[in-house]
């Protein structure tokens, strides 16, 4: 695939980059971008520096820092993009995506830049000492962000797993070694490609050991993730072992009155795992910030949909401000305030997992379970008064049982996880139809919907044969 072999020459200059952690004899050899893919991590500093190298991708415009985590909650009900717009993201607020959309061929190219790199790494740090823990902590690192790196990818570009009974429909390529030739890869399976997700992050639980360790996946970060991934593969009793394990670890939840300061400081006591954006290497104008903030961009909002779930004592709805964004547009207008640096320093941190989640993850999954074990009923309404009554210490008790629980859920994880990246996810893998509402109209999208993946980029299917396209978007 050419965009793989593409993307691994960038390995080294993000080494060089990133180079704060480099031994200096790393750092005093000449040209280094010249330098052989091979031998080029020889003990731990050289080992960390790689994994820097990874960790960067994530920050791409396209990735963490903007497009992935907009595009959830503008393909489902929860933002659209203002008339009063600079054209971004207009396409995907229509459902008009083809197969050449920047921001797709963006998503694609950053997602296996943390693989390829990754792959790089992993595959030269087990060539040391795997008895040093500090070397098994960096590598089981890595096999959390490739883990990671996978699972974006999956959700982005293929059905939800549930799609085929037996998750036989197309995923997306698998990777797993460094490549120093060109190679075509075809689709793996969906299931194929949640298998590898999982090896992966049972591989990282095996080495990861440091607590701890802000914006860097330890072994909580890592259990949230797999109790995520079992979530979305509907396997309800590993979710909750998993999500069980990950509120066990050294985290807890923010109380309601730290709550919406929380998004504008770095690494919460329920952020499990961030990707940190230095005022150095932030996105600035093309961070996700900018757009939600009126004193940048300001075009993407909030839908009154949305708003009108929270309660007036809700402290979540504090996050959104109700104003005008034009007169003759929308008026009124809600403004997205979870990234307040936007429009200042453009250094907001993106929070990817946090401990709220995990409860509602352990929910969902309680709540499938009880359908026939009448035992976990309780524990998972508990799970759920936790969020509710953090948010909203007014709220009467959840006592729902069933489908009326798991649908109470549901909406819980979309006012919770508002703008995180998460709604049109968990409406697809829930199989449900999506009230996709602009600024004066909404269409109803039905499940299931070609339209609910984003398209392979063209220049990927032209450069492999073996990459079919999804159907239905521009092909």
């Amino acid at each position: 695939m050419k965009i793989l072999i593409t993307y691994l020459r960038t390995f080294l200059l993000a080494m060089v980059l990133l180079g704060t952690s480099c031994s200096s004899s790393f750092l005093e050899l000449k040209n280094p971008q010249a330098l052989p893919l091979r031998g080029t991590i020889k003990d731990l500093a050289t080992l960390t520096t790689a994994s820097e190298g990874v960790y960067a991708q994530f920050k791409g415009t396209d990735y963490y820092n903007r497009t992935f985590i907009l595009l959830p909650d503008l393909l489902g009900d929860n933002v659209f993009i203002s008339r009063s717009n600079t054209g971004k993201y207009l396409d995907h607020d229509i459902f008009a995506v083809t197969n050449d959309n920047g921001y797709v061929l963006g998503a694609w190219a950053a997602m296996y830049r943390v693989i390829v790199n990754a792959n790089l790494a992993i595959s030269e740090g087990e060539a040391l000492a795997l008895s040093d823990n500090a070397v098994k902590q960096v590598i089981g690192e890595l096999y959390a962000a490739r883990a990671l790196a996978y699972f974006d990818l999956v959700r982005l570009f293929a059905q939800p797993y549930n799609f085929t009974t037996d998750a036989s429909h197309m995923g997306v390529p698998i990777v797993t070694a460094p490549n120093f030739e060109i190679v075509s890869p075809p689709r793996s399976t969906v299931k194929q490609v949640y298998d590898q997700i999982i090896s992966d992050l049972q591989k990282a639980l095996s080495l990861l050991s440091t607590p701890q360790k802000p914006a860097h996946f330890t072994p909580t970060a890592a259990n949230a993730l797999l109790a995520k991934v079992y979530l979305y593969a509907g396997d309800w009793p590993n979710a909750e072992k998993y999500a069980t394990d990950a509120i066990a670890g050294p985290y807890s939840l923010l109380t309601n009155s730290a709550y919406v300061a929380s998004w504008n400081t770095k690494f919460s006591v329920e952020s499990l795992f961030e990707i940190a954006n230095l005022a150095t290497d932030n996105a600035g104008v093309n961070s996700i910030g900018y757009l939600y903030m009126q004193t940048g961009y300001g075009e993407a909002l909030a839908t009154a949909d949305l708003y009108n779930t929270y309660t007036a004592t809700d402290k979540r709805r504090d996050l959104i401000k109700v104003g005008i964004r034009k007169v003759t547009f929308e008026n009124p207008a809600y403004f997205v305030e979870k990234y307040p640096k936007g429009a200042g320093t453009n250094d907001d941190n993106i929070k990817v997992l946090r401990l709220s989640d995990v409860f509602l993850i352990r929910a969902e999954a309680r709540a499938e379970l009880g359908k026939t074990d009448a035992g976990k009923v309780t524990l998972a309404q508990q799970d759920l008064n936790t969020i509710v009554q953090r948010a909203d210490p007014d709220a009467a008790d959840v006592t729902l049982t069933g489908d009326a629980l798991v649908e109470r859920i549901l909406l819980e994880r979309r006012k919770e996880l508002a703008f995180e990246g998460n709604r049109f996810f968990d409406l697809t893998r829930r199989k449900k139809d999506v009230n996709h509402i602009r600024s004066q109209e909404a269409t109803v999208y039905t499940y299931p919907n070609e339209k609910f993946v984003m398209p392979i980029p063209v220049a990927e299917t032209n450069a492999n044969g073996n990459l079919f396209p999804n159907p239905g978007w521009g092909q």
